[in-house]
């Protein structure tokens, strides 16, 4: 059906409840009654609703007919009032989700700044803690180059007295062959020159021996001296410093004796300095002992705060090693005393 300015003016009026009035007295008037009744039965059976009306009509069945559609009429109007309810509220709820939804969306953008914030303070404290782990590595490191070196010199210095000390065995062995091959000829000696000759080649021998000794003695010395300076370094290191023990003060100065003067305890007498040097590299043994305690106990640290990698446990082969080395370092330590008391005892 084509659209009309009935149509229009009927739509115009639907639109804006506040004028029906005014559209009714523009649609209809009475002069258009029946053209108005038309229209009206046309679109009332297009929208579904009773039959046709006859407002022209006393017949009561025309009126009842009436009524029933002005009747379901108003039940549309409710209906669609209740619809429009239903709607608003329906429009307010999801207005007021959406505002909740906005908050959560603004509370969990906060949340993520925050995160992001948490996460590259990690990374920072990450990057820090490598840092300082990397650099406890390469300390590790250069305290078991230091020790490889020391030990190093240590077998040096010990392989030097042993050879040192197989020479005299044979320089011994030869004055005792010298002596008695003399002895042996002494019978067809004829004079008191050949027993002065004798007796000064057996001063000679002696005093040469003698000077052997002393000056091995001196080696032996400075030796030792040599090892408590090496191992007072290590210990007072700046990676490695560590407190000294009361008992370990006497001998921090090499040149103070135990009788209080000024003369080095290896320059001493055997009866008088022995104590003295037996107390020092026990002291000092004690203390490098500590020291590795307290390279594994740093080393225990350093796994905790990172994972194992194969650098480190290149690293920590590396360390017992080290440790296999200064337990041999130690033996040989005492080794080297007990030939220096045993080279005292001689002279």
């Amino acid at each position: 059906m084509p659209p009309t300015e009935i149509d229009s003016d009927l739509r115009r009026s639907s639109a804006n409840p506040s004028t029906l009035g005014m559209s009714e007295c523009a649609f209809a008037d009475i002069n258009n009654l029946e053209h108005c009744t038309k229209y009206l039965n046309q679109t009332l059976v297009t929208f579904g609703f009773p039959s046709s009306l006859d407002l022209f009509s006393n017949d009561p069945v025309s009126v009842a007919r009436t009524c029933n559609c002005m009747y379901a009429l108003l039940q549309q109007r409710q209906r669609d009032i209740e619809f429009r309810e239903s709607a608003n509220e329906q429009r307010q709820r999801l207005l007021s989700d959406i505002s909740r939804l906005e908050a959560k969306v603004e509370r969990l953008e906060a949340q993520l700044s925050t995160k992001d914030r948490d996460i590259a303070t990690m990374t920072r404290t990450e990057a820090k803690a490598t840092a300082t782990f990397k650099a406890q590595i390469d300390k590790l490191q250069q305290e078991r180059d230091e020790f490889q070196k020391m030990v190093l010199g240590n077998q040096e210095r010990l392989n030097q007295v042993l050879m040192e000390k197989k020479k005299e065995s044979r320089s011994g062995i030869e004055i005792m062959n010298l002596l008695q091959k003399e002895g042996r000829q002494r019978g067809t000696w004829n004079g008191k020159k050949a027993d002065n000759d004798f007796y000064k080649k057996i001063v000679d021998a002696y005093e040469a021996k003698n000077q052997e000794l002393v000056a091995e003695n001196a080696d032996l010395r400075a030796l030792l001296r040599s090892m408590q300076v090496d191992i007072r370094e290590f210990l007072n290191a700046p990676n490695g410093k560590q407190s000294c023990p009361m008992n370990e003060r006497s001998d921090s100065d090499p040149s103070q004796s135990p009788l209080g003067g000024k003369t080095d305890m290896f320059d001493l007498p055997l009866h008088m300095a022995r104590d003295q040097i037996e107390e020092s590299l026990r002291t000092k043994m004690a203390s490098i002992k500590e020291r590795m305690v307290q390279l594994q106990d740093a080393q225990k640290g350093a796994e905790v705060t990172s994972e194992v990698t194969e650098r480190e446990l290149e690293l920590e082969a590396q360390l017992v090693e080290a440790r296999s080395i200064i337990q041999e370092q130690v033996s040989y330590c005492y080794l080297q005393l007990s030939l220096f008391l045993w080279q005292f005892s001689v002279k």
